[in-house]
């Protein structure tokens, strides 16, 4: 029997298949605040599917073709999953834009695009998005052009977006329920390799890449990845991340919807109501971050009540933390995880561990080759495959991986080389032919000449009791080159010196990982991206050597 992405190959198809085989199961429960309506918003499958061929009418009847690159600003809607299937549906490459994105950022990627259309929030979580887009791309009315951004014609609200140009979604779906009724289905694509999904990706430090992704290298991974939590028709999945990032809005909605299951979401997290929804809806699978693990556990510790055994996926933003991990088994029943390693450009999860391996093999990202991809640990320099037990650039090739960044030869040119993506982050191969991530090649500092992975030094600080989060930079030194420093920060009713936690890594890691200097400090600086927060390094290095001119 064929699977469901062999039966199905496009998104188009995969949303009417589900239709026919799971019509009246639970697609999706969400707790959307931002509606008129009370209560928690439910959908069939088989109603999914019919507000995406009336959303596709509404939009063909608007002018969005095949081919086109439509943008869509929103926090994780239920209205998010219908545009997805529905541009996709009609040929067109859906571009996920980060709701917390600035001005120039947005501006960026619809220049960079050359995004005909964009559908946009109005008010949300008290910023005016209506006033954004009138300031980056001025005022026209429907049937024109932005006179800021030419190539932009179409505007599409949802959310009370003021503008002349806008047209809102309801006024798609009436006019498009009225054509579906007459008419039946519009024309789904049928190409599993033109572009589905162009994500942009977070920048740190420069304007994001634009990585478009095909039906074909999304749709028969993301669904394998459900089978490996052994997924089940009508299961309620609770996912915390969002939407604009490619595990939230396509590993996670696909690989739920793959297996005729129930996506269980918010418009944004909310740590009391997302325990509310875990247990009162009887989820059994939660896709999380560690941030969002920690703030479930806190709450499972107040109600002191036994949690049923869960299974999922879990990722480290702020580094691994072992602790953590035992604490989520116990208290919250996430004793099963997937903790996988992948990125945008390669799809996550391409390489994995399983829910039932042992906990040393669970807890850093990575593990397994997935199916339908190669990966190798190679010398950044030379290429050539480094031996077990030996850290290398982690190199990727096969179904899953970008053809290409958009618009961009030179870093493609640095990308690619021989047929491999190179991702710029550090692996390393096991006996057993396990691979593990152990951090970027740009943030491994070099004491004396030594490699230290600041993850790893990161991790074992963490382990102290009284550390709450730590991050680790290299500070200029006269005789080393390079010295190791973290930054600390103690959790409350905990009291610790600098000199506790040197003493406390001397003997039990190498004396060049050892951190010349610890800083306490009361946060440490993260920024938000797809998969949670993420430590911006290039603060942590400026800080370093801020403090060590001081000295």
């Amino acid at each position: 029997m064929p699977a469901i992405y062999e039966k199905y190959p496009t998104f188009g198809l995969f949303i009417d298949g589900l239709a026919a085989e799971y019509g009246d199961l639970p697609a999706i429960v969400v707790s959307d605040k931002s509606r008129k309506e009370p209560g928690l918003l439910r959908m069939t499958y088989g109603e999914v599917a019919a507000e995406v061929q009336a959303l596709q009418w509404g939009l063909q009847d608007l002018g969005v073709k095949p081919g086109e690159r439509v943008g869509v600003m929103m926090s994780s809607f239920a209205e998010w999953i219908v545009y997805l299937f529905a541009i996709t549906r009609l040929g067109a490459s859906f571009v996920p834009i980060n709701p917390r994105f600035g001005n120039k950022e947005l501006e960026f990627v619809l220049s960079h695009t050359g995004a005909e259309t964009l559908v946009m929030m109005g008010r949300y979580l008290n910023r005016d998005y209506s006033q954004m887009i009138t300031e980056i791309a001025g005022e026209w009315p429907r049937g024109g052009a932005s006179p800021k951004l030419p190539k932009l014609k179409r505007l599409i609200g949802l959310r009370e977006l003021t503008h002349p140009a806008a047209v809102d979604t309801s006024e798609l779906l009436k006019r498009g329920r009225e054509r579906l009724k007459a008419e039946g289905k519009p024309p789904a694509e049928k190409d599993p390799l033109v572009p589905a999904i162009h994500f942009y990706t977070s920048g740190t430090t420069s304007f994001p890449k634009g990585v478009p992704l095909s039906h074909a290298n999304l749709l028969p991974h993301s669904v394998r990845a459900g089978e490996l939590l052994n997924l089940k028709p009508g299961e309620k999945v609770l996912t915390l991340y969002p939407f604009f990032g490619i595990s939230g809005g396509a590993n996670k909605v696909l690989s739920t919807f793959g297996a005729g299951a129930c996506l269980v979401f918010q418009d944004s997290f909310r740590p009391a109501e997302a325990f509310e929804l875990m247990e009162q809806e009887g989820c059994t699978v939660i896709h999380a971050v560690d941030v969002q693990a920690r703030e479930l556990v806190e709450i499972a510790k107040q109600r002191g009540t036994p949690m049923p055994e869960r299974r999922g996926t879990f990722a480290f933003t702020a580094g691994v933390n072992e602790a953590l991990v035992i604490e989520m088994g116990e208290i919250l029943g996430l004793k099963r995880f997937i903790h996988a390693y992948g990125m945008t450009e390669t799809n996550p999860m391409i390489l994995r561990n399983l829910p039932d391996d042992p906990l040393e093999a669970r807890v850093p990202a990575g593990g397994r080759i997935a199916q339908g991809v190669e990966v190798r640990v190679v010398d950044p320099d030379t290429d050539e495959d480094r031996p077990v037990g030996e850290r290398g650039e982690i190199v990727v090739r096969g179904e899953t991986v970008m053809k290409g960044y958009y618009n961009d030869p030179e870093t493609n040119k640095e990308a690619f080389r021989n047929g491999w993506f190179h991702t710029g982050d550090l692996g390393e191969k096991t006996a057993d032919g396990f691979i593990f991530y152990v951090g970027r090649i740009k943030d491994m500092l070099k004491p004396g000449g030594f490699n230290v992975a600041p993850q790893e030094v990161e991790s074992f600080l963490k382990s102290h009791e009284a550390v709450a989060d730590a991050a680790v930079a290299g500070a200029p030194d006269p005789r080393l080159g390079e010295a190791v420093v973290a930054f600390v920060k103690v959790k409350p009713g905990h009291s610790l010196t600098p000199q506790q936690l040197i003493d406390f890594c001397k003997g039990e890691i190498a004396n060049y990982k050892t951190p010349k200097a610890v800083y306490l400090v009361d946060d440490l600086p993260y920024h938000t991206a797809a998969n949670g927060s993420k430590l911006q390094r290039h603060v942590l290095k400026d800080w370093a050597r801020e403090r060590a001119e001081a000295k």
